[in-house]
C-alpha cells in the first residue's frame, strides 16, 4: 500500500492536475503503484472535482487493484465536507437541522393520515347509527343510539380538531424549513442529501 498522505491544499491543484490524474487512471500504461499514488493524493484532497475523478475510477476494470478504494472515497467525501470556518459550520448545522425537521414533517404527514382514516371510520359508523335511530326500534335500543350517536360526534370532534391542528404544524413547519434550506450558502453544501451527512458530527449533538 502506498505511503498515507496528508490533507492536500485544493489551492495547488489546478485544471491540469485533475486532467493528468484522469488520464493517468484509466491508463492501461498506469502501474498499480501510480494508481495508488493518485488514489490516495484524491482521496486527501478536499475538492468535488478530486471526488468525481475517484467515483468514475471506482467503475473502471482496474478499481480492484486499489483495495482500499473505498476507504480513500469515503475519507475524500468526509474531508471535502468537513467545514473550514464558523460560516460553513454553521451551514452545515443548519443542513442537518433541515432534515431533521423533514422527518418531523414526514411524521406529521403519517399522523394527519391517521386522523383523517379515523374521521372517514367515524362518519361512516355515525351515518349508519343516524339511519338505524329512523327504524323501529324499542325506547332502549333509541336511547342507546341516541347516547352513541352523541358520544361518537364529540370523537369525530376531537379527530378533526387534532387534523386541523397537524395540518397547521406541517405548513408551518414547511415554511420554517424552507427558510432554513434558503440559508445555506455554502455551495458544496446545497445539493447534498441527507446521507451524506452520515460521518458528520459535531461536539454536543445526539
Amino acid at each position: 500500500m502506498t505511503k498515507h498522505k496528508d490533507i492536500q491544499d485544493p489551492e495547488k491543484f489546478s485544471e491540469a492536475h485533475y486532467k493528468y490524474f484522469e488520464v493517468k487512471l484509466f491508463s492501461k500504461e498506469t502501474t498499480k503503484e501510480e494508481l495508488e499514488d493518485i488514489c490516495m493524493t484524491l482521496g486527501h484532497l478536499p475538492t468535488k472535482e478530486a471526488q468525481d475523478l475517484l467515483d468514475k475510477f471506482k467503475e473502471s476494470e482496474r478499481a480492484k487493484e486499489v483495495e482500499w478504494l473505498e476507504c480513500a472515497i469515503d475519507e475524500g467525501k468526509f474531508y471535502y465536507l468537513c467545514s473550514n470556518n464558523e460560516k460553513e459550520e454553521r451551514d452545515m448545522i443548519a443542513l442537518k437541522l433541515y432534515f431533521r425537521k423533514e422527518d418531523e414533517i414526514v411524521e406529521l404527514m403519517g399522523k394527519f393520515q391517521t386522523y383523517e382514516f379515523r374521521l372517514k371510520q367515524y362518519n361512516i359508523e355515525l351515518d349508519a347509527l343516524t339511519k338505524l335511530q329512523k327504524e323501529k326500534l324499542s325506547e332502549s335500543e333509541k336511547e342507546d343510539i341516541k347516547h352513541r350517536i352523541l358520544a361518537l360526534k364529540d370523537i369525530i370532534a376531537i379527530e378533526q380538531s387534532k387534523l386541523e391542528e397537524t395540518n397547521t404544524d406541517i405548513e408551518m413547519m414547511g415554511k420554517i424549513n424552507k427558510k432554513i434550506k434558503k440559508s445555506v450558502t455554502t455551495k458544496r453544501y446545497q445539493n447534498l442529501q441527507f446521507w451524506d451527512l452520515d460521518e458528520i458530527h459535531f461536539d454536543g449533538e445526539e
